[in-house]
């Protein structure tokens, strides 16, 4: 008897009627904690519910959404009420979802809210703490899992972009216990060569427990302390974790990342060719100004004419010249006219001068000017001083002379 094989579909139909058909199945209340969770456009909401051993997939359709009070977190604690279906085109069982209400936070979503307030405290987010991304690294280096998507899809953007950079590849475990230690040594591995530029760490998405390496603390602080700016790449576009905090620049995707690390190729060239018009115009620009002086400056009258200047200066210095001896002379002849009144002044005060007009001056043997007759006896020695000498002479005769007018108006002699 040849047994009938059955398709897939027809499979996956089967199990959805058994799931369906359950009746501890058709109507469930379970708990959990909420991660992962995506609001859809349409209005439905995805996320997966766990415990500490496993998870489920879940959906809550737009019309039992609407009926919420508060829109659920990660981490958030939740009873919801539905039914386990499956998903027959990907074969995927997930729990439909009709009610939910919160039971509190989960362990991991209150221990990542703590780690962050501490770090934020210590100034590690801080803006200002912030290195530059270069603008074109000659090198860039890749921390993640060496088999995942991410490093595929982060060469893949870098060599189409700018294919001259060099990358250099530093495997790492990126979920797990060994997660956190791994990525740190790989941060300070990377810092110990000189020439890296830019680091990629990362991976693509995932749970908030797969992605819990990046919250921890060690990885954070790894990530702070590196001398190299540091791009998070953590592909999980709708949640932080703490390494997107710390590190200089977050990107939503390993693809994304590589684009915020290197630019694209032709945008350089196109730059630089754009740069390069621009020079090339400004410089034209200032050499024709340039070329506008020069001429100006060779049409103008004393460059073409220097020795004009010269000559009329020398021109200007006669006339001044001639001006400062005839002002000087001028001067001269002032003060020599101002020098013979005062020397006229001077000689008719002088008491020698009455010698030229034929007067002596008599003495005494003491030298005493004899102006009286009575200063002297008779027989008396005197000296006589005359214009060119001196005499001197014995008093031999005395005749004293009335100086008074008379009444005719004559003198009196005695």
């Amino acid at each position: 008897m040849k047994i009938k094989a059955l398709s897939v579909s027809e499979i996956n139909k089967y199990i959805k009627r058994l799931l369906i058909s359950d009746p501890i199945l058709s109507n469930i209340y379970v708990k959990g904690e909420i991660s992962n969770l995506k609001l859809h456009s349409s209005g439905h909401m995805y996320f997966t519910l766990k415990d500490e051993d496993s998870k489920i997939a879940c959906i809550m359709f737009k019309a039992n959404c609407d009926k919420l009070t508060t829109i659920p977190q990660n981490g958030s604690k939740v009873m919801v009420k539905g039914y386990i279906s499956l998903y027959e085109r990907d074969g995927l069982y997930q729990l439909y979802v009709n009610e939910m209400e919160s039971s509190g936070l989960g362990d991991l979503y209150i221990a990542y809210e703590k780690l962050k307030a501490k770090l934020e405290k210590e100034g590690l987010f801080k803006s200002e703490n912030k290195k530059t991304i270069p603008f074109i690294p000659d090198k860039v280096a890749i921390i993640t899992s060496p088999t995942g998507a991410a490093i595929r899809d982060i060469i893949s953007v870098v060599k189409r972009r700018f294919p001259k950079t060099s990358l250099y590849v530093f495997p790492v475990a990126v979920q797990g216990q060994l997660a956190a230690p791994s990525i740190v040594r790989a941060l300070e591995l990377c810092n110990t060569f000189n020439d890296i530029e830019v680091i990629i760490l990362g991976r693509g998405g995932g749970s908030i427990e797969e992605l819990w390496a990046f919250n921890e603390e060690a990885v954070a602080r790894a990530i702070y302390n590196s001398d190299i700016p540091v791009i998070s790449a953590v592909g999980h576009e709708t949640d932080y974790t703490i390494a997107d905090f710390v590190a200089d620049i977050r990107a939503h995707t390993p693809s994304a990342a590589a684009e915020l690390a290197v630019p694209k190729f032709v945008d350089v060239v196109e730059t630089l060719e754009t740069i390069n018009r621009r020079l090339i115009y400004t410089m034209n620009i200032k050499i024709h100004e340039e070329k506008k002086k020069l001429d100006a400056i060779k049409n103008n009258y004393h460059f073409k004419y220097p020795l004009n200047y010269i000559y009329d200066e020398k021109q200007q210095i006669d006339e001044l010249n001639k001006n400062l001896v005839k002002t000087i002379r001028q001067k001269i002849h002032d003060h020599k006219v101002v020098l013979n009144n005062k020397i006229e002044r001077l000689n008719s005060l002088n008491p020698l001068s009455v010698f030229s007009r034929g007067y002596a001056i008599a003495r005494d043997t003491e030298g005493n000017t004899i102006k009286s007759i009575e200063q002297v006896k008779m027989n008396d020695v005197i000296s006589i001083s005359m214009l060119d000498g001196e005499v001197t002479a014995r008093v031999e005769n005395l005749i004293k002379e009335d100086k008074s007018f008379g009444k005719n108006g004559l003198r009196e002699s005695y």
